[in-house]
């Protein structure tokens, strides 16, 4: 049974369960670890948790699905028993560790591919009837910083990704398990990140919630001249603002207690 979600700016937390992922790498790798900061980030007003075995950074190397799965699912397990009303998604594009993770308990599957890098996984959507996470990217972390080319990024963002969902309602998957990210920091550029940022509202409007990842992201650090990705709380804020003026539902946080305060305070003002 699928919640319903109001529209609303709701609060994903990141846990990254890797050794490898560009700000937190190694820090919860460990299963209390894990949970203790899974804990923290509910206490501090996280509505879903997003676990990631495998790093999206530039440059990241495949750990390969049964890598993953060892990772995520005691992990899966035992956040259910303690936090059985906490939504869970795992950060996956494998279609054998989405069927799995669903299988022990995990709600969403978040996938930064699009469904491009294992189409199989429309399939385990759709016979799961779960929320699906479908992001624009191209290429793959190897990859895709040399894949940043577009003539128009807003109408071109909004194409490919309306060629996946199209993909995805044929395997089976329906309109309303979809949560669409337009991808910031997946082959984007700085300008073409906040170009995005600009026009969010031409995803709102794609009659899909929208799901914006920009936590402690490189063209973050960029515009505000900061190399350490945990001090890029302040320009996160100023995107988190941007987010709710623009009616986006889901913001895909580290810090949940400092982005749960930008929220309040700009639904205060607007």
């Amino acid at each position: 049974m699928q919640k319903k979600w109001e529209r609303e700016t709701y609060l994903m937390a990141i846990l990254n369960i890797t050794e490898d992922s560009f700000s937190d790498g190694g820090l919860y790798i460990d299963l209390s670890s894990a949970i203790n900061h899974a804990s923290l980030c509910i206490k501090q007003g996280a509505h879903v948790l997003d676990i990631g075995a495998q790093s999206t950074r530039p440059g990241a190397s495949e750990v390969g699905a049964e890598i993953e799965i060892k990772r995520l699912v005691p992990l899966i397990k035992e956040l259910k028993l303690i936090y059985p009303k906490i939504p869970i998604s795992v950060d996956t594009f494998h279609h054998s560790v989405a069927e799995k993770v669903l299988n022990v308990g995990a709600d969403w599957i978040n996938d930064v591919s699009g469904g491009r890098h294992d189409n199989a996984i429309f399939n385990v959507i759709a016979d799961k009837g779960c929320t699906y996470v479908l992001t624009h990217s191209r290429g793959n972390s190897k990859t895709m910083d040399s894949l940043a080319k577009y003539t128009n990024v807003v109408n071109e963002v909004k194409y490919e990704l309306s060629k996946q969902i199209d993909l995805a309602l044929s395997k089976g998957i329906k309109n309303e398990q979809i949560i669409i990210d337009p991808g910031l920091g997946f082959a984007k550029n700085v300008d073409q990140n906040l170009t995005l940022l600009r026009n969010l509202e031409e995803f709102v409007s794609m009659k899909y919630q929208v799901l914006i990842g920009a936590s402690r992201k490189r063209f973050i650090g960029s515009v505000i001249k900061e190399s350490e990705p945990t001090k890029r709380i302040f320009g996160l804020a100023a995107v988190a603002s941007r987010c709710v003026t623009a009616g986006v539902d889901f913001l895909r946080v580290h810090d949940v207690k400092e982005i749960s305060q930008v929220i309040n305070m700009t639904k205060s003002i607007i």
